[in-house]
């Protein structure tokens, strides 16, 4: 019979084991590089924007940004120019998000924003007019810095991930799998591509992000689908060929 004092050394011995292995499980930290890219949106078979994304280093930090403009007769009736920023930077090989910005490009007041104080292990969030202090994990992505983990992913071999999830003001959990190489087209060009899929909890979406591995921190496709609504896409424009 295994006495009392046994067991929890068992207990302490697996859990060490148990972590130890989630540590080597690790996304690897992906080369930065700035680059500049264009994307067509789509909300079922319309073309109802234009969104440009982009990766450079500011005020000391990486920053990812995202910014829409609507196209054709949306642009008439549609006024807003959703903006998103987010600031980060690496530490000891973690990801540390330092800011997040989530507004109207024509609005000088951010309409959403997410603080990072690691030191303290904090979050300090403004959304619509209320403030909250969330207690930090070990690392947090939202919906830019998670093509870094594709990235790392990649490099790595990791297959799937399960992460801290910044949505809407709130720190969610979120599945990252990998689903293998897939051969798809832009505008008539072969291209083979890493293909993961991104589901959140406490949402029906599914995200569908589809990489080059050339170039992993560019995605060449995003698909979001959702229960009783139509599909939407964005699709690089203009990618260079590789057959």
């Amino acid at each position: 019979m295994i006495g009392r004092r046994s067991t929890s050394r068992l207990f302490s011995a697996f859990s060490l084991l148990l972590l130890l292995a989630c540590a080597g499980a690790s996304a690897a930290e992906p080369p930065l590089h700035a680059f500049s890219a264009s994307y067509d949106l789509y909300k079922g078979d319309r073309h109802i924007g234009i969104t440009e994304l982009r990766l450079e280093p500011v005020a000391g930090y990486w920053q990812w940004s995202s910014l829409t403009r609507p196209r054709g007769v949306y642009a008439w009736f549609v006024r807003k120019r959703p903006l998103s920023r987010t600031r980060f930077g690496y530490r000891a090989g973690r990801l540390r998000l330092h800011e997040i910005v989530i507004t109207d490009a024509r609005r000088d007041k951010p309409e959403e924003s997410a603080r990072f104080d690691w030191e303290r292990d904090e979050m300090r969030v403004e959304r619509k007019g209320k403030q909250r202090r969330l207690r930090l994990g070990d690392e947090v992505y939202d919906y830019q810095t998670v093509h870094l983990l594709a990235a790392g992913m990649q490099q790595s071999g990791l297959q799937q991930a399960t992460i801290d999830f910044y949505r809407k003001g709130k720190l969610v959990e979120s599945s990252f799998e990998y689903l293998g190489s897939e051969r798809i087209k832009l505008n008539g060009k072969p291209f083979d591509a890493s293909v993961f899929q991104q589901v959140v909890e406490r949402s029906d979406v599914t995200i569908r992000y589809y990489y080059d591995p050339a170039h992993p921190l560019r995605p060449l496709r995003i698909e979001t689908s959702e229960p009783g609504e139509k599909p939407a896409l964005l699709r690089l424009r203009e990618p260079k060929s590789r057959s």
